[in-house]
């Protein structure tokens, strides 16, 4: 069944036609949906509320519950400073052709459209879909998904596609996946995530969170994902975490994941650490990075990095990319490998084809590549073409014998 919503239709109406739609959002919620059932709201006009598909039932796959516009253009969903669409326990919901709006990353409470399974026993819910959407002016992430069932199981969720969004002047993430933290078990709570042609930015941080904040697509818990023909950009500035900072685009606690071309650059930090284009962290495995474009941030281009805890992170490898005057703050490396030692480091890691350009900064001078963490093993860098200005460094830590060079060119080209 197919419900229609206007600004200019009553509750009382029954909703199922454009000449008798129903008015608010908070009839929508009131409403029994079913699988295969449309909520359509009427395209340039906004509504007042946050749409909540809480503890309903859990939907069929391949009959999804689908909210989106209708008429020409897009309906907005103003959340003022509450969540504009929070799905609990539910699979099988798609939301295409509309703008979700906040009162902005300072006034707003939540985010903009919130998935979150606490359902017990390792249920992972299916069928996801968000496509041509706008979210804007959220405290937290402008979409995100998170597990938090009380068993502290895998449950999560499973095939979502995310296509066509934007995301942006939000403060935590434009895009967000977390899930239980369990390094010391096999699982995890997510799986099958497609990100694509999405563009995430001026996700500016939350000053004093405590942790990490101003991402772009930052996914955690995964296990198999791909993320291709994103642009994330000016993100991150306002964090002041000191032991954390954003990147435009990375994952943590994953396998199997994809990232490529992909764009990456001006993103920022406020504190001494990250900033960064795109990242492998803590605990990535079997993973690759390949013909992605990554420039002018404050931070690495392309970091792998590996914190206390973590699962062991290995079997990566980062090919056909490109960097252009990365690391514009903290010294970083334009490539940068960081790892505590723990868990067995950064291992069997492999780089090849790309190509770094470094030039000197304003800040404090960068280098093509640092390689001089001593909790790295079993590196290999072949192929790959190191350009700088004749000021910045080529290595850091070339000698370092867990790390293989072999038929890389370095290029100077001052300007002589």
């Amino acid at each position: 069944m197919d419900y229609y919503v206007s600004l200019l239709g009553d509750n009382s109406n029954v909703g199922t036609s454009e000449v008798a739609p129903w008015q608010t959002i908070d009839r929508v919620n009131a409403a029994p949906l079913l699988p295969s059932d449309s909520v359509l709201f009427q395209a340039n006009q906004t509504f007042l509320g946050n749409l909540r598909f809480v503890d309903k039932h859990t939907s069929r796959v391949g009959k999804p519950i689908t909210v989106g516009s209708y008429g020409f253009g897009r309906a907005t969903i103003d959340a003022r400073d509450g969540v504009g669409c929070i799905v609990k326990d539910m699979g099988s919901v798609h939301l295409r052709e509309l703008n979700f709006v906040g009162a902005g990353a300072y006034e707003n409470t939540d985010s903009g459209i919130r998935f979150i399974n606490t359902l017990s026993g390792g249920i992972k819910l299916a069928d996801i879909r968000i496509h041509r959407v706008d979210v804007s002016g959220f405290k937290h992430s402008g979409i995100c998904f998170m597990a938090g069932p009380p068993d502290q199981s895998w449950s999560g969720f499973c095939n979502v596609k995310i296509t066509c969004v934007t995301s942006h002047d939000n403060g935590d993430a434009g895009i967000s996946c977390i899930g239980v933290w369990k390094p010391e078990r096999e699982g995890y709570a997510h799986a099958d995530f497609y990100i694509g042609n999405c563009s995430v930015y001026r996700n500016t941080g939350i000053p004093g969170k405590g942790s990490h904040s101003g991402n772009g697509i930052v996914l955690a818990q995964v296990d198999g994902a791909l993320i291709e023909h994103c642009r994330a950009y000016e993100n991150g500035s306002l964090n002041d975490y000191e032991d954390g900072g954003p990147v435009g685009i990375w994952v943590w606690d994953a396998n199997r994941v994809v990232i490529q071309f992909n764009e990456s650059h001006h993103n920022r930090t406020g504190s001494r650490k990250d900033g960064g284009g795109f990242d492998l962290d803590g605990g990535v495995r079997n993973s690759t990075v390949q013909y992605n474009y990554s420039h002018d941030n404050d931070g690495p281009g392309y970091l792998l990095a590996q914190f206390s805890g973590a699962r062991a992170f290995y079997r990566n490898v980062l090919r056909h990319n490109m960097s252009v005057n990365d690391g514009r703050k903290n010294r970083y490396g334009s490539i940068h490998l960081w790892s505590t030692g723990a868990s067995g480091g950064i291992t069997d890691t492999t780089f090849y084809a790309n190509t770094i350009f470094t030039t000197q900064s304003a800040d404090e001078n960068p280098v093509a590549l640092d390689c001089s963490s001593e909790g790295i093993r079993n590196i290999r860098f072949y192929n790959n073409r190191f350009q700088t200005d004749g000021k910045a460094m080529f290595v850091r830590g070339k000698t370092n014998p867990n790390v293989l060079f072999e038929g890389n060119t370095f290029e100077d080209r001052r300007d002589s």
